[in-house]
């Protein structure tokens, strides 16, 4: 897969979106002129123009843990650009998912991470993204290669709970062994629910998300 193919193709999924977003304004405009626009129908256009502006070309890379899914991301995505972004380990998988993207609307290069704490809470993560209390924050300065990898780094982590807070937080199969009993007193679960990578890579700013 090269990247050249991939900026084409997304270059096309961005025209269409321009076509269709022209039309709908289009067919608004005629229904104004020929006094046939409603509320509903004004609402209707207003969320289809926001859907189509928001909507984003998402490639999911699933596989069993540790099976090199970040090591691909990396070769396939950012060969050219010189370094590895997505942190990984041997032996050290990602234990939580991780969303890369370029953030148009803030247009800065940042890793958010949302503490694992939040399943408690039964949100789904599409609706907690739009409060940014709920996230820890952390700038990415471009040109400060260890700033980066240090930041980045932290997606892996994780840390110890006891047996009774991995089951409350929908985990405690993190505790068990094979045959359903528990391991230990502590237990060690990812520190993070989710991560998202906002990163200016030319792809990214195209509306790639990929999805580890």
């Amino acid at each position: 897969m090269q990247s050249s193919i991939i900026r084409q193709r997304l270059a096309a999924y961005r025209q269409w979106k321009t076509r269709v977003s022209r039309a709908v304004l289009e067919l608004e405009s005629w229904l104004e002129t020929e006094e046939q626009a409603t509320p509903e129908s004004r609402e209707r256009i207003r969320q289809t123009l926001d859907a189509l502006g928001k909507d984003r070309l998402t490639i999911a890379f699933v596989a069993e843990s540790s099976r090199g899914k970040t090591e691909l991301i990396n070769a396939i995505f950012f060969a050219d650009y010189g370094r590895r972004l997505l942190p990984s380990a041997t032996g050290h998988a990602t234990m939580c998912p991780t969303e890369l993207l370029w953030d148009e609307v803030r247009s800065e290069a940042y890793l958010r991470l949302l503490p694992i704490e939040t399943r408690a809470q039964d949100i789904p993560i599409a609706q907690i993204k739009s409060d940014p209390k709920q996230w820890v924050h952390y700038p990415l300065r471009m040109q400060d290669r260890e700033q980066m990898t240090a930041t980045l780094s932290e997606i892996l982590q994780t840390k110890k709970v006891s047996i009774a807070e991995a089951t409350r937080l929908g985990l405690s199969t993190f505790g068990l062994t094979p045959e359903g009993q528990p391991s230990a007193s502590l237990v060690e679960i990812p520190k993070w629910r989710h991560a998202i990578v906002s990163f200016p890579h030319p792809l990214l700013k195209q509306g790639l998300v990929i999805l580890d």
